[in-house]
């Protein structure tokens, strides 16, 4: 990939996830990226693709991340708890395309074509998820659980975190959950995400 290209997708990145996709300009990114604003269109064609771009992006590294975990040919209830933490982790150290796909992703409604290569592309992500708990399930690992529900569950937990964080700024700590660093907060979910699952598997 291009320099330009990548650094106008770092750009609207940075911008989008503070500033919003409505009030975020080509002008600025381009800006930001230190290129024409030519190059956007040049590129990505329009903001609405470039959005599309950046959350391929996102989803392509979980994806990869969640690839190399499933090629460890790991126990299946051991390879999940795995899924979960690495998408722990990955999501606290990019929390911005994590905020950008769950809160942008609406404006495409009225874009039919966009919205569902995007739907395709993160339900592949999901759908990962999805194989491993199958797979727990016939091995008789896992109890009578709803796998759809429960994958939704898991994914929903972190990024709904991270898209609301600053709901647990100091001063108006949302449902009781107080400031923590972002290692405490981490490890916080990944014990309370590991609950969950034990709670799910008949090994507990």
């Amino acid at each position: 990939m291009a320099d330009k290209k990548i650094a106008i997708l770092d750009a609207a990145e940075e911008l989008i996830a503070v500033k919003g996709y409505r009030s975020t300009t080509t002008r600025m990114i381009a800006e930001k990226a230190g290129v024409n604003v030519a190059m956007i269109s040049y590129y990505f064609g329009s903001k609405e693709q470039l959005l599309k771009a950046l959350i391929d992006r996102h989803s392509a590294d979980v994806k990869r991340l969640l690839e190399q975990i499933t090629r460890e040919q790991d126990h299946a209830v051991s390879t999940f708890r795995k899924f979960l933490f690495a998408f722990v982790d990955y999501s606290f150290e990019n929390p911005k395309p994590v905020i950008i796909a769950i809160r942008e992703i609406g404006l495409l409604n009225q874009r039919p074509d966009i919205l569902k290569d995007l739907q395709k592309t993160m339900l592949e992500v999901h759908g990962m998820f999805m194989e491993v708990l199958i797979k727990a399930k016939k091995s008789g690992y896992l109890r009578n659980i709803d796998i759809e529900l429960s994958v939704l569950t898991f994914s929903s937990t972190v990024e709904s975190y991270l898209v609301n964080l600053f709901m647990f700024e100091d001063g108006f700590p949302f449902l009781g959950i107080e400031k923590a660093s972002k290692e405490a907060m981490k490890k916080r979910l990944k014990d309370h995400l590991s609950c969950l699952f034990d709670q799910m598997t008949k090994e507990s």
